[in-house]
């Protein structure tokens, strides 16, 4: 997710006044070309002028080295602060290509859970009931976790797919020898995880690449070879195939020339990590019957991606809100702790989106069960809500550098669905991982509330990760 800045000026005097709160000091004068290339740097970096006096400070400060005062007095020779002032947008700024593609990739991601919850039951008649399900349950957390860490790497960020052309060749022989070769040497279902894996974690790159329907297309294709009695073999290492090609094509027709360096491979690690524990968390509880039940736990689950989708998709407004409620807020007042503060506002929207989208939706499922060959018992909707949740904040406590945080919640999380499992002997379908995801949202939440809870730590969050 790119992170855009705040999206105004305002008039020239509250601009003014905003500066002069944040030094102390009046104006100094000083000529914006003191450095010539401070105009520069700033498009550079942010891939566009400036929108404020703040923004284009904290890139001088940062990329120039420019002192702080005399950062201040050239970003405010380098905006003009006398044109009028634009609009706020509570939405999204419509030239954005990620954020026009939207719509596309909640297309893709219902397609993907659709056409893998149909591939069950043709897989299950040709090989085996007991394949498919060992697959799926080392496949899903291997996927989850190669995601997660693409996106903290690379997919996050502006020039992330020219990034990952540049460090392509060594993360393909990384994933060869550390994720394929073993999966495959694995008998029996080895192989048909080494190709699931590809498939899933292929479809983030060609979202990110705004390829999302193509993508889904074919996997609708792989449904239809499924059901005309094909041979899963083939028609997985054909799916596997063709989503690796328009994987490179994706890479290499992004390739160009970028100053912009790729995530930490510290944070990629443990964002990695984090996906991995996730995809643990859903494959833990041998309740849900992945792979064996048919289509029912991916149906089941279809309600609360769509609803974690939506609530992502409200968080985008922390990049315009948060900055306009703070402009000509000094800085002590700014780090106040507030729940009325617009980060808690946007957060418990994007929770309220999620909840209802889940429970609605979940309705509309069990509505229809008759159609979809029976419908899971309500704890599988419940629990499945659960991690819809628990990852939306495991996400925001990642991408807020709170990892540490984040870790030791989804550990915990994990532990507990294990431990409900072994010492309980739950008798709900889905009951383990409905406990271990609620442990891990009460644990998630404090850190959470307490950063968002001072919008000022947000600001300065969004830009030092910027």
């Amino acid at each position: 997710m790119s992170l855009q800045p705040a999206n105004g000026r305002g008039d020239a005097q509250s601009a003014k006044a905003a500066v002069q709160q944040l030094t102390g000091v009046e104006e100094t004068g000083v000529d914006k070309q003191a450095d010539p290339h401070a105009e520069a740097v700033i498009e550079a970096r942010l891939g566009r002028p400036a929108h404020d006096v703040l923004e284009a400070t904290v890139v001088l400060e940062a990329w120039i080295g420019t002192p702080a005062r005399n950062a201040l007095s050239a970003a405010r020779d380098l905006l003009d602060l006398n044109s009028p002032p634009l609009h706020a947008r509570s939405s999204f700024d419509p030239d954005d290509r990620e954020q026009r593609s939207v719509l596309a990739e909640g297309i893709t991601l219902v397609l993907l859970i659709l056409s893998v919850a149909a591939w069950a039951a043709p897989i299950n008649r040709r090989l085996g009931p007991s394949l498919l399900p060992h697959a799926i349950r080392a496949a899903l957390p291997i996927a989850v976790a190669l995601q997660w860490g693409l996106r903290s790497r690379y997919l996050s960020r502006r020039d992330g797919l020219a990034s990952l052309a540049r460090d392509g060749v060594a993360f393909s022989i990384l994933a060869i020898l550390l994720v394929e070769l073993p999966l495959v040497l694995v008998p029996k279902w080895g192989p048909v995880a080494a190709m699931l894996v590809p498939v899933w974690v292929g479809g983030t790159v060609l979202t990110r690449r705004g390829w999302g329907l193509i993508y889904a297309a074919v996997l609708v294709l792989g449904t239809v070879a499924f059901n005309q009695h094909e041979s899963p073999y083939a028609v997985l290492g054909a799916l596997t195939a063709i989503t690796l090609l328009m994987c490179v094509a994706a890479v290499l027709t992004r390739r160009r020339v970028t100053d912009e360096r790729a995530g930490s491979m510290r944070r990629a690690m443990l964002a990695a990590i984090l996906g991995g524990c996730i995809g643990v968390l859903l494959v833990a509880d041998p309740s849900l019957g992945w792979g064996v039940h048919g289509i029912h736990p991916a149906i089941a689950l279809l309600p609360s991606v769509i609803g974690s989708f939506w609530g992502g998709y409200y968080l985008w407004n922390f990049y315009v809100a948060i900055p306009q409620k703070l402009r000509g807020v000094p800085l002590t007042s700014a780090s106040r702790a507030a729940l009325s503060d617009p980060a808690m506002s946007i957060f418990v929207g994007a929770v309220l989106r999620l909840v209802g989208a889940t429970v609605v939706l979940s309705a509309i499922v069990v509505a229809i069960g008759n159609w979809t060959r029976g419908t899971d018992a309500t704890s599988v909707f419940v629990a499945f809500g659960c991690v819809g949740l628990v990852t939306l904040l495991l996400g925001l406590l990642e991408s807020f550098a709170l990892q540490r945080a984040a870790l030791i919640a989804a550990c915990a999380g994990l532990a507990a669905e294990l431990g409900w499992r072994y010492l309980v002997h739950p008798q709900l379908a889905g009951e383990a991982l409905a406990v271990g995801a609620a442990v891990g949202v009460l644990l998630s939440l404090p850190p959470l509330v307490g950063r968002l809870a001072r919008s000022g730590r947000v600001l300065a969050t969004m830009l030092w990760i910027q």
